[in-house]
C-alpha cells in the first residue's frame, strides 16, 4: 500500500457474531471512509461523526484526501470541550462578583 486510507475496520466489525475469525481485514470494511479534514472545525467534527454514527475520524488534507495525518475521536472532542467548559468557568467566576452583606 501507498499509506492511502482504504477503509476503517471499527469495534463492532470485528465483534460481530456473524463474521468468521479467519476472514481477512478488507472483507470487514463495509463502506466508504468518513474523514475530516485539517481545516474543518471542531463541531463540524463532531456533526459528521452524528450523522456517520461513528466515533473516530480519519483527519486529510484537501490537498491529499486519501492520506491520513492523524485521527480524531470522541474523547478527543469532549476533552477540548472539557477544557472550554472550565475556561468559561473561570471567566463565570471572575465576573461573579457578590458583594458582602
Amino acid at each position: 500500500m501507498d499509506g492511502r486510507v482504504v477503509g476503517v475496520v471499527t469495534r463492532r466489525d470485528l465483534l460481530d457474531p456473524e463474521r468468521p475469525g479467519a476472514a481477512r481485514v478488507r472483507e470487514l470494511i463495509r463502506r466508504l471512509v468518513a474523514v475530516v479534514f485539517e481545516d474543518n472545525s471542531l463541531r463540524e467534527a463532531a456533526d459528521h461523526m452524528v450523522r456517520e454514527e461513528i466515533g473516530r475520524l480519519p483527519v486529510v488534507s484537501r490537498s491529499a484526501p486519501r492520506k491520513p495525518i492523524g485521527m480524531l475521536t470522541r474523547s478527543d472532542l469532549l476533552a477540548a470541550h472539557r477544557r472550554r467548559l472550565d475556561e468559561t468557568h473561570v471567566t463565570e467566576q471572575s465576573l461573579s462578583w457578590w458583594p458582602p452583606d
